[in-house]
């Protein structure tokens, strides 16, 4: 198995729910601090791509090959060149021989265009498809404050299920994390507006982000489902460090194509270790197991990523086959892997993962919802196919090591 580096972050989420809800390619490797890379992750012949401050590029179906990112991986055409950047304005698309999209520099993103210094966006949508932009109302956050701010959405795609192949997520650098949730249309039209929320709020996920600019692109074939009766919820977990107030900016845009087209639905895995209790002055690991239920079938992992809070020293995450999916030592901006070929799982196979936690504070910490004074264990995934986009739930509400079963998100 070749374990690929992507950058953009994959999710950090609290639950407190049990219940549930997706050829060619030469180019070799290349890594570049300031700029971008070449190759195809997804490409039987292809080479890992790690994009670099600039943000990532994406060539629609056509262009050299169709070839997925997850989380802000950078597609070419075989031959391409790096994208450039470091500002907000959007780079010039590379040609299908593979020219450097320009971009270095340019404006501040604002409410419309982005979160400053995000690098731009670099996705451009394929010919056919349809692309809704939602917009989270301005707020402002004060110099050491921390909040959680929602906002609902009606149907982005005129009330019809869509299959979304693509999406574009900014927010004001700062942000630790922001969701993408599935909604309902159910609510009054006072309730779209912007409001405070809780940070251990969960909804099935059509995707999430740690960092400021995150783009993820399917491949052919591949979508996220969003049915025409669900409507959308953005989450955003701000903490701002700074000495001054921030304006924060986010907003997500989401490409949906002909679902006729799709045959593998994606989906989130979302697995959710709610027991813990860390004493104080000690350092303690708490380890999770959970398994495929027999509804979904054979699936396949394309990326995972780690959630954990500021007493966080170790994640790991391992199969019964024997794959080790997931590792990293970093809490605040863990870099999501990628999975090319994906992690084949059978119905019956578990996953299990582990946190460290290296408490120095003179209380008992659990899970919770703040950074500094909670901490949380979850693994998070994504992989096809769901039977009809739903994603996988696995909520332990029992002590560390408790063996578990995952089930539908409803």
């Amino acid at each position: 198995m070749r374990n690929l580096k992507i950058v953009a972050a994959l999710v950090s989420i609290a639950a407190v729910s049990c219940g549930s809800q997706n050829s060619g390619g030469s180019g070799g490797e290349t890594e570049n601090g300031t700029g971008g890379v070449q190759g195809n992750p997804f490409a039987t012949g292809g080479a890992p791509s790690f994009p670099g401050s600039g943000g990532s590029t994406y060539t629609p179906p056509g262009n050299g090959g169709s070839a997925p990112s997850y989380g802000g991986t950078t597609s070419l055409p075989s031959g391409g060149g790096a994208p450039s950047g470091g500002g907000g304005s959007t780079g010039t698309p590379p040609p299908a021989t593979g020219g450097a999209p320009s971009g270095g520099g340019g404006t501040t993103g604002t409410a419309t265009g982005g979160a400053p210094g995000s690098g731009g966006q670099t996705y451009v949508p394929p010919a056919g498809s349809q692309t809704a932009t939602l917009t989270m109302t301005q707020f402002p956050i004060e110099a050491g404050q921390e909040l959680y701010m929602c906002q609902n959405y009606d149907n982005p795609f005129g009330g019809k299920d869509a299959a979304v192949q693509a999406d574009v997520m900014d927010m004001t650098k700062g942000a630790h994390h922001m969701h993408i949730f599935y909604g309902t249309n159910s609510e009054p039209a006072s309730q779209r507006s912007l409001e405070s929320c809780s940070g251990i709020e969960f909804h099935p996920l059509l995707d999430a982000t740690q960092t400021p600019h995150q783009e993820t692109v399917y491949p052919d074939g591949m979508a996220a489902k969003v049915l025409g009766s669900t409507g959308l919820r953005l989450q955003v977990h701000m903490l701002n460090t700074t000495t001054d107030t921030l304006t924060v900016n986010v907003q997500a845009k989401l490409t949906a194509v002909d679902p006729t087209n799709i045959t593998k639905w994606v989906a989130e895995i979302y697995y959710n270790n709610l027991w813990l209790s860390l004493p104080p002055n000690t350092t303690t690991t708490a380890t999770t197991t959970c398994g495929i239920p027999q509804s979904f079938g054979q699936i396949g992992i394309i990326g995972a990523g780690s959630h954990m809070h500021s007493r966080g020293t170790h994640f790991i995450a391992n199969t019964s086959t024997g794959v080790k999916l997931y590792e990293t030592t970093e809490w605040e901006e863990p870099a999501p892997a990628g999975y090319d070929p994906p992690v084949m799982l059978n119905p019956g196979d578990q996953l299990t993962w582990s946190c460290t936690y290296n408490n120095t504070t003179s209380s008992t910490l659990t899970f919770g919802e703040h950074a500094a004074t909670n901490e949380m264990c979850i693994f998070v995934g994504r992989f096809f196919s769901s039977p009809s986009g739903e994603d996988l739930e696995c909520q332990a509400f029992t002590p560390n090591g408790q063996t578990g079963q995952a089930n539908v998100a409803q």
